[in-house]
């Protein structure tokens, strides 16, 4: 492996480890939110166990996945990947991220793409192992009534409300905390950009 394929690698292996961070923090839709904080038991209490994954659970996680539209997901995954390997190959080599587009899709954009399979079996065997047969098959079932489908056609606009909520309530509450505390942030030398 030639120092060029190593670095690119590595950063490749970096940006795979963003795109990680980023979607363990909840960035697939489909998540739950965290459940709050719970004092820690005196005692630790017996984990859930969990499936088994059959070949039944497989058969219905697959069909829940063409409802709700995994592949989709995978494909965003890849783009995503793409995206971060991009801008973290130019930073590192102090070019645009327009001249790093080639170099990614050339080069490794495609290996991605040519093992999306393994990813989707990964989704497929989480949620087989995760849920039983049956309850898989009620989840499809619930996907496909009017409200199911309400459901899935709503959620990307309430992400999108919900994302550009969060980000006007962030950018309000920075200024806010930025004016409310400028004289604190001017004796520790901190500045912001405008």
């Amino acid at each position: 492996m030639t120092t060029t394929h190593r670095t690119i690698a590595n950063r490749t292996a970096a940006a795979a480890m963003l795109l990680g961070g980023l979607l363990s923090a909840g960035a697939a839709w489909g998540q739950a939110a965290p459940a709050p904080a719970q004092p820690a038991p005196t005692q630790a209490a017996p984990a859930q166990p969990a499936h088994v994954a059959t070949e039944a659970s497989r058969r219905e996680a697959r069909a829940l996945g063409e409802k709700l539209g995994w592949e989709a997901q995978v494909r965003g995954i890849i783009n995503t990947l793409r995206t971060a390997i991009i801008v973290n190959l130019a930073q590192t080599n102090g070019k645009t991220p327009q001249d790093m587009i080639g170099v990614v899709d050339d080069l490794l954009i495609p290996d991605f793409v040519g093992d999306a399979g393994a990813l989707s079996n990964m989704i497929v065997e989480a949620w087989a192992g995760a849920f039983t047969a049956e309850e898989l098959r009620n989840l499809r079932n619930f996907y496909s009534t009017p409200l199911g489908e309400k459901l899935l056609r709503t959620i990307p606009q309430l992400n999108n409300v919900i994302n550009q909520g969060g980000q006007a309530w962030a950018q309000k509450n920075y200024k806010a905390a930025q004016e409310k505390h400028t004289e604190e942030f001017t004796k520790r030398g901190i500045k912001f950009a405008p």
